[in-house]
């Protein structure tokens, strides 16, 4: 072997043998610190791992709470529900009552302002749809018998000029009170009072003036009585 080769070997032995400790002490300290840091790893995933298994109890528990929660809120909710049913009948109840015992005789007796204005007071505070309807009804009575007495007005002089002689179904005077008659404001409601709110005296006025019509209009007796019908208190 020549010489320069078996001193270059000699050489690295020497290096060997003089770095050997020091770098075996190093890689023992950091394998160390790796350990170290690997059991502070483990004791984090440990805590975290106890912690998330904490947390999953309470939202079980939180879970169970908010089905409970649920259960109680619907059951309310029916009762809110009844409640308002019951309510609302009570309220049917009442209404009609206070119709009936304050304003349906009203509409059964003549015309008169004060108990008019007093029967619509009534209806203060009403919640009833049934019930309200009619109110428009009441407030009309005046506008109603006005326009029905302006009417037979109208026909007195007329029918007095034609010396109140029958006239049948084809004369032009018939033809004319017939149209008039059913142009007047009440009309409407009359000719549908089997079906909606009309006004009991009216509709017994109504009945009058058609069996006037249907028998002629020949009896001035007869017109006087459902005239004085109209006027008005």
């Amino acid at each position: 072997m020549k010489k320069s080769k078996l001193l270059v070997i000699a050489m690295t032995a020497m290096m060997m043998a003089a770095v050997t400790p020091a770098m075996a002490q190093t890689s023992t300290q950091n394998v160390q610190q790796l350990e170290r840091e690997i059991e502070e790893h483990e004791k984090n995933i440990k805590d975290k791992e106890t912690t998330i298994q904490s947390l999953e109890e309470r939202i079980d528990t939180l879970k169970t709470q908010i089905k409970d929660l649920e259960t109680q809120k619907k059951a309310l909710e029916k009762e809110v529900k009844n409640e308002i049913k019951l309510r609302k009948d009570k309220f049917t109840t009442r209404d009609e009552l206070v119709y009936d015992q304050e304003i349906a005789d009203v509409l059964y007796n003549p015309y008169n302002k004060s108990d008019v204005e007093e029967a619509l007071e009534s209806f203060e505070g009403m919640e009833t749809k049934d019930v309200m309807k009619k109110r428009e009804i009441v407030e009309k009575y005046g506008e109603y018998t006005k326009d029905l007495k302006e009417f037979m007005e109208k026909f007195k002089k007329q029918l007095a000029d034609g010396h109140w002689k029958y006239l049948s179904s084809a004369s032009n005077e018939y033809k004319k009170f017939e149209k008039a008659l059913k142009g007047t404001k009440y009309w409407k409601i009359y000719n549908k009072k089997e079906k909606n709110e009309s006004i009991d005296y009216l509709d017994r006025v109504m009945d009058k003036i058609m069996l006037f019509k249907n028998d002629g209009l020949k009896s001035e007796t007869q017109f006087n009585s459902i005239l004085n019908m109209l006027y008005a208190n």
